[in-house]
């Protein structure tokens, strides 16, 4: 059996080639996710909104999200922005290494995980799935939330890394999920990373062929588009970008392995006309949603993958290996 679950960083609309501003942000798009949501209802998809301060902060987009969370279909989990996250930083924006979460000190990170769990917390809201700002987590991170009652961690981006200064590097990191140990007799914490591969095994072997020729002088090449034209490609499971074009040639791929677990993913502000670089035009929008629908169609038609929300991904997942364990 793989579960597949959809995931959407519920997040605040902003230009992101403005850096990381402190300022309050606007929240428009959230008024897009009830749309959203009924499209998945219709395929019996299921759907986890990572929310963020500036979402509970705003009244009207809190409404929307107290109305989501009464759908059986969708989850509420975590989300952060650590740059518009109180405690603020006093300058109007924030650096690129400061906007990864895992970068802050301990104690100001912390607070900030506080202000975003207290607000759910005083909405009656209770996440128990967690997804950083720019893919960031870290062991404290991980321990403090899984003390507030979080068991999963969805910030993993395969193969992947940033040019930023102290971003993460899940370059050797795989699709499958993994298991963090939080104690004896309490719920491990399962990291259910996002879904980028590659379409033909071995992954590592394809990964290291990519990062080589996309180094001087083997860019100049252009030994990745031949590749992609004729043997393998790079594909992520998203529903805004590029890499997530050919998914279908992904899935196929997938659908022979038996995984766990996959995980599709967007960011809300790209259902809002201008309000992501994925979505400057209301076409960018309509291709999002017929994204959605293709995949969750192809998804429904076969008997061995089932949808699921992240937390409920994690519960599955820790059964499993408590049933391993023979207890």
């Amino acid at each position: 059996m793989t579960y597949y679950t959809l995931t959407v960083d519920t997040e605040e609309e902003w230009d992101w080639d403005s850096g990381y501003p402190t300022q309050p942000p606007t929240v428009e798009n959230i008024d897009q996710l009830m749309g959203f949501q009924k499209v998945a209802d219709n395929y019996g998809g299921k759907v986890t909104y990572f929310t963020n301060h500036a979402v509970l902060a705003d009244p009207h987009a809190c409404r929307t999200i107290s109305r989501l969370s009464t759908n059986p279909n969708a989850e509420i989990g975590l989300h952060i922005h650590p740059w518009n996250t109180p405690p603020l930083s006093e300058t109007s924006t924030v650096s690129p290494r400061m906007s990864f979460l895992h970068n802050a000190r301990r104690e100001a990170g912390i607070a900030k995980l506080d202000t975003v769990l207290d607000a759910f917390e005083s909405r009656d809201l209770s996440p128990r799935s967690f997804r950083g700002g720019r893919y960031s987590t870290c062991d404290w991170i991980q321990k403090h939330l899984h003390a507030r009652g979080i068991i999963a961690d969805a910030s993993i981006l395969p193969f992947t890394t940033w040019a930023d200064e102290g971003a993460p590097d899940f370059r050797h990191r795989q699709p499958m999920p993994q298991r963090i140990e939080m104690g004896s007799g309490t719920h491990g914490l399962w990291e259910i990373p996002l879904t980028m591969a590659f379409t033909r095994k071995p992954w590592s072997l394809w990964h290291r062929f990519y990062e080589t020729c996309s180094q001087s002088p083997l860019r100049h090449l252009r030994m990745i588009g031949i590749a992609e034209r004729t043997i393998v490609n790079k594909v992520w499971l998203n529903l805004e970008h590029p890499l997530g074009e050919h998914f279908e040639r992904l899935l196929q791929a997938l659908k022979q392995l038996d995984l766990p677990c996959i995980n599709f993913t967007m960011h809300s502000s790209s259902l809002l006309v201008g309000g992501s670089p994925y979505s400057k035009t209301s076409a960018h929008v309509a291709k999002i949603f017929e994204r959605l629908e293709r995949a969750l169609s192809t998804l429904a038609s076969w008997p061995n993958f089932q949808p699921a929300t992240i937390s409920e991904v994690a519960g599955y997942l820790e059964e499993a290996h408590h049933a391993r364990l023979g207890n």
